[in-house]
């Protein structure tokens, strides 16, 4: 039985054993960043809208967007953020879908609210919702 320690084959289920171990604790500690370095932009999952007011209580005669963005990714920067629009009236019925593009830069990690004039008069809206569809990345 001892004999089989010092076999050849022994030896390559030694060396492959370490190189498992190795790859598993190396994978574990840097395979996030890999992944990251590795990934390409996509502004639907980097771009978060963590909070959205339609105000239509404004003295302008256009309703307002106060927006609140984050962007999560950790490399990429986005300006001209394209944004999908539902406006509903006082009773919560869907009026119209619109899109709205907001030129504004967010730098990787960066937080930012921002008040954006609606470009149309919306006389029955009274509420809105927002969703990201593109942005264009900054090099």
């Amino acid at each position: 039985m001892l004999e089989f320690l010092g076999s050849r084959e022994w030896r390559i289920a030694r060396r492959g054993l370490l190189v498992a171990i190795v790859l598993i604790v190396a994978i574990g500690r840097y395979g996030g960043s890999v992944v990251n370095w590795l990934s390409r932009p996509d502004p639907k999952k980097d771009i978060e809208i963590s909070n959205v007011e339609f105000r239509v209580d404004v003295p302008t005669d256009k309703p307002i967007w106060i927006i609140r963005f984050r962007n999560g990714s950790r490399r990429f920067t986005y300006d001209a953020i394209q944004l999908e629009a539902n406006y509903f009236d006082k009773d919560g019925k869907f009026l119209q879908k619109d899109k709205l593009v907001v030129h504004q830069q967010l730098d990787p990690l960066q937080e930012k609210q921002i008040a954006s004039p609606d470009f149309k008069q919306r006389p029955d809206a009274a509420n809105g919702t927002l969703t990201v569809m593109d942005a264009q990345r900054i090099k």
